[in-house]
């Protein structure tokens, strides 16, 4: 019989992003390399639908109007610099979130739950900022060592 870490393959959100082109242990470097090329939208739309978000909730957290992210789906343009860095950090704090999770529903669940830590607003409205990206990761890695959170 297999125990849950055996079968468990941690799902990196970054090669999703990148089309594995770059990867959570990719060095900083290649990381802002592929940031500065652009994000293909193919590739964003592929990371919002693995994390399960809707548009308005993707293109929130990437700092963008819905309208935008739909002109980009259309005109098929990898996003501006600034998205690209938005939707890689949120991939990247996804798939820390995801460690402690284990599945997208249940960090989805929390995310969209109202929480003390978050002044009683839901994790999920932060995420759109290095602050906020860095108060979720810090309040799941509470969690993960037994803090209450």
């Amino acid at each position: 019989m297999y125990s849950f870490s055996e079968i468990h393959k941690k799902i990196d959100f970054i090669e999703i992003l990148t089309n594995r082109k770059s990867s959570e242990s990719s060095s900083h470097l290649e990381q802002i390399n592929f940031i500065h090329q652009g994000v293909f939208i193919k590739n964003a739309e592929r990371l919002r639908i693995e994390l399960g978000w809707d548009i308005r909730a993707f293109s929130s957290a990437i700092r963008t109007s819905k309208s935008s992210y739909v002109r980009y789906k259309k005109e098929l343009k990898p996003l501006n610099t600034t998205l690209s860095e938005n939707a890689f950090e949120i991939a990247k704090v996804c798939s820390f979130c995801l460690d402690y999770f284990e599945n997208i529903e249940r960090f989805n669940i929390w995310l969209n739950t109202s929480s003390l830590q978050f002044d009683s607003k839901k994790p999920l409205t932060f995420i759109d900022t290095i602050a906020g990206r860095e108060l979720i990761k810090n309040t799941v890695n509470r969690l993960k060592y037994g803090y209450n959170a």
